[in-house]
């Protein structure tokens, strides 16, 4: 299974070579970061892609398969000994080189170890839900969410795949913590700001009883980048509707996970990846525009 990195060199041209100058941080647990970056200064900070001939653009990487030169080597990417951490590719549904620059720009703003880009933001919320909870699960939300989440939520989770939601009034603790069925309940979901009603969670309060009874904290942050940042508040997995705040323009459908390597890696994994089996896979054009 390949590793997600903020990689600080490339490969060069068609090497099949098994590098050692890249940085990789690996976590065993879903965990907050545990310092405060300004996010501008996260961006700014962040490893900046060049294009394919020197451009001070990225280039956009539009091929869905790539380049290999030597058998042995497609063995190794297969069986997760070389991935995009050594800019290593199988194919574009997997990771493509554009995506993973947008996703390392939405991992610095805000502030998570690893992120990925999906086609949409309901793609982001339900391949995380799916990746985190089975059949029989429970899941805690805020009864204030955005109506396709709702939906998912209310509808399709519980009949597709036996997941329920109980719905509380996030500004109520007592009432989440009362919500909360230990050893059943695997995910608190709420909105930092929520859509359209504008409530504000008080996140730190609500991970804290979350992480009290075991349970992991995914927040939806469209509506509050650069303004919160809800994994330095102590959420594990943060969202979002990249077409609403980010998008700014009202032209784009995209989405995005921000958490830590082992869970965007566990997305993508070829086997049992929600992100990489499910298939939301943004464009690579959406993502050039999009950085």
């Amino acid at each position: 299974m390949a590793t997600v990195v903020f990689s600080g060199k490339k490969r060069n041209g068609s090497e099949d070579v098994d590098r050692d100058d890249h940085f990789v941080v690996k976590k065993s647990m879903l965990s907050p970061a545990a310092t405060w970056e300004d996010p501008v200064a996260a961006l700014a900070n962040a490893r900046h892609e060049f294009g394919e001939h020197g451009g001070v653009n990225m280039s956009i990487e539009a091929s869905a398969t790539f380049t290999v030169m030597e058998p042995e080597t497609m063995r190794r990417m297969f069986a997760g000994e070389l991935g995009p951490d050594r800019d290593f590719f199988i194919y574009s549904r997997h990771f493509n080189p554009t995506v993973l620059n947008l996703s390392r720009q939405m991992a610095a703003l805000e502030g998570t170890e690893a992120a990925y880009c999906t086609s949409s933001g309901m793609s982001a919320i339900s391949s995380v839900l799916m990746q985190l909870c089975s059949s029989g699960d429970n899941i805690v939300a805020s009864r204030t969410l955005y109506g396709g989440t709702h939906a998912l939520l209310t509808h399709f989770l519980p009949r597709a795949c036996n997941i329920t939601t109980s719905f509380v009034d996030v500004v109520d603790h007592e009432m989440v913590k009362g919500a909360i069925v230990e050893g059943r309940t695997k995910v608190l979901y709420f909105e930092a700001m929520s859509n359209p009603t504008l409530t504000v969670a008080n996140v730190p309060e609500l991970c804290r009883i979350a992480h009290d009874k075991g349970v992991v904290v995914v927040v939806d942050n469209t509506f509050a980048p650069m303004v919160l940042s809800p994994a330095r508040l102590g959420a594990d997995v943060v969202v979002h509707s990249i077409s609403k705040y980010i998008s700014g323009g009202a032209d784009i459908i995209a989405g995005a996970v921000c958490g830590p390597a082992s869970l965007v890696n566990s997305m993508m994994d070829l086997h049992q990846g929600a992100l990489m089996l499910l298939g939301p896979t943004m464009n690579a054009k959406v993502a050039f525009e999009l950085s």
